[in-house]
């Protein structure tokens, strides 16, 4: 059962989602998922979200341009940047992310405990402005 918090998950990859979905429901958070970068930025300027777990690499609108633009409608909005693996442009591509506003990242492929732990940590922080 939800207690109120809603999580947007943005990845182009059908498993990630559903992985990641799965952990936010573990902790008891509703879901809401987009496709792509684009489909994410949509449902932002639709609603409220209190926490968004991005990719980096996506069609129609990457994870960085994602980030940015989300910003621009969402001043103050946790997110948490995933990216595959420890490889130097996915490490690259995460500390850029954070240059523009991820409040977090986190290499995939990860484990269901260090997923837990980012989204715990970061909810654990006072709600996003609206």
């Amino acid at each position: 059962m939800p207690n109120g918090k809603t999580v947007l998950i943005v990845d182009d990859d059908t498993n990630v989602r559903k992985a990641i979905r799965l952990g936010v429901e573990e902790l008891g958070w509703a879901v809401v998922e987009a496709c792509d970068g684009e489909e994410g930025l949509r449902l932002l300027r639709e609603r409220m979200f209190d926490l968004v777990v991005s990719d980096v690499w996506m069609p129609k609108v990457d994870g960085i341009s994602f980030l940015k633009y989300a910003m621009e409608i969402r001043p103050g909005l946790k997110v948490l940047s995933v990216s595959g693996g420890g490889t130097a442009p996915a490490a690259l591509s995460l500390k850029m992310t954070e240059m523009y506003g991820a409040s977090d990242i986190l290499f995939k492929p990860f484990t269901p405990n260090e997923l837990l732990g980012k989204l715990s940590a970061l909810m654990a922080d006072e709600p996003a402005l609206d």
